[in-house]
């Protein structure tokens, strides 16, 4: 089997654990709906991107990588991240976080590769190449790669590593609205105004039914076969009434 890849077993495993956390997230997402916020306010700061060679380096090449509507979801990603980072009071390196989640879709919807087995390794895979032509430190390159190949795990412990847990957060959060009980509207509206989630919700189907059709046996695939779908399009961060 290629790196990514999951026995039946695994993936039997991932769908079971997956129709789990749905139904466990039910009855908040429905509280939302029915606009039961939660009544504190976290005070946020707002990080802006880093200001460094290998995020400079990062973002050109997820600009000249991915359509605008992905491109938007890693910078939104970034903003999650910090925001989680706060909410969770967790530390982190700014330069590798932000370079894995400008990074961590550039390979979703790739043509197949004979290497790799989930997108998420031909990303990590991607962003190693080009962390390490900048001159990132071993140990960055390292955290980049494992952060990024993580993302599409229905969890991550925090034991494994600020910058793997942030953006497993913040992209499940943008994707599918997970945790978005605990996010402040005023954060989403202002980061969806910075970075419009316009054609984002079609693209990302799209390219996961791309990814089944190219890696049937990858967690993408496997998840969006179990029912990936509906939590898609329900994602609250594109309610209007938010």
């Amino acid at each position: 089997m290629r790196p990514g890849e999951l026995t039946t077993f695994e993936q039997m495993q991932l769908i079971a654990r997956a129709a789990a956390a749905q139904a466990m997230s039910t009855p908040s997402m429905l509280r939302l709906r029915l606009g039961h916020y939660p009544t504190g306010t976290l005070a946020l700061r707002k990080r802006p991107l880093p200001d460094t060679k290998l995020c400079s380096e990062a973002l050109d090449h997820a600009k000249g990588s991915l359509s605008p509507a992905v491109l938007n979801h890693s910078l939104r990603c970034w903003i999650w991240a910090d925001v989680f980072a706060q909410i969770d009071a967790i530390e982190y390196d700014p330069e590798d976080l932000f370079t894995a989640c400008a990074l961590h879709d550039v390979g979703l919807g790739a043509e197949g590769s004979a290497e790799h087995g989930c997108f998420t390794y031909i990303s990590a895979a991607d962003a190693e190449e080009l962390t390490t032509r900048v001159g990132a430190s071993e140990r960055s390159i390292k955290r980049i790669g494992e952060a990024i190949r993580l993302h599409m795990d229905l969890t991550v412990d925090r034991d494994v590593g600020a910058d793997a847990y942030l953006l497993h957060a913040a992209a499940h959060f943008d994707v599918a609205g997970r945790r978005a009980p605990e996010v402040p509207r005023a954060a989403v509206h202002a980061a969806i105004a910075e970075y419009p989630r316009t054609g984002f919700t079609d693209e990302f189907a799209q390219s996961m039914r791309r990814e089944v059709e190219l890696r049937r046996l990858s967690r993408a695939a496997t998840l969006w076969r179990s029912g990936m779908a509906p939590p898609l399009r329900t994602n609250p961060l594109d309610w209007k009434s938010r």
